[in-house]
């Protein structure tokens, strides 16, 4: 009985979250590159982490199965230090973490959040809806998406993520944390609409 349960836990993880692993940035990049990078950060809203481990999917929106199977994947987040709920982030007392996703060229969007409340036996993934944040992936050049804050304690009927533009604030710890790469040629192209998913995303402007 508990091998199964731990096989049908598995599928259900695997089901969730892909096979793709997370993103990690190169360890240089520069306009020859025959790749592009989209970069921003992940922001919560809430006191401490109400779940485990937050996931964002993205998939190139055009192009083959292939294509798209070899260029889709998520940001993985696991919210606990030491067996204990805790934001590990970058900045902004560790609620605030940068991602970058290097690809091949194309159309891209997140589409789709989960989330596993707990790890072990009994955790339970959720998944949202879909939705659209749509973005450009450009050869040798790197692209700001924005900032993408998760409300925790969202109430029904409200956002769950905001975009807002936080360009300056986020490439000076682009720099602190990468300086092999030169961020001063990425190009501020915050999402400003999209797919709302049924009121799920918001698009914002600062």
């Amino acid at each position: 009985m508990k091998f199964t349960f731990i096989l049908l836990l598995s599928l259900v993880l695997a089901t969730g979250c892909k096979t793709k692993t997370t993103d990690t940035a190169p360890e240089t990049f520069n306009i020859t590159s025959s790749k592009g990078l989209a970069i921003g950060t992940i922001t919560f809203e809430g006191e401490k982490p109400v779940n485990d481990i937050y996931r964002f999917f993205y998939e190139p929106t055009s192009g083959d199965k292939k294509f798209i199977r070899q260029n889709d994947g998520k940001i993985e987040i696991k919210a606990r230090i030491k067996s204990e709920p805790a934001y590990n982030g970058d900045f902004d007392s560790k609620k605030t973490y940068l991602f970058v996703i290097e690809r091949e060229p194309g159309s891209y969007a997140f589409t789709q959040y989960n989330y596993l409340d707990h790890i072990g036996y009994s955790g339970m993934v959720s998944n949202s809806k879909k939705f659209a944040i749509p973005f450009d992936i450009k050869k040798g050049e790197i692209t700001y998406i924005g900032e993408l804050t998760y409300i925790e304690n969202a109430q029904p009927g409200t956002p769950r993520v905001v975009i807002w533009d936080k360009f300056d604030r986020d490439k000076k710890e682009f720099k602190k944390k990468y300086p092999n790469i030169n961020w001063d040629i990425t190009k501020n192209n915050t999402v400003k609409k999209g797919d709302t998913g049924g009121g799920i995303i918001d698009f914002m402007e600062q």
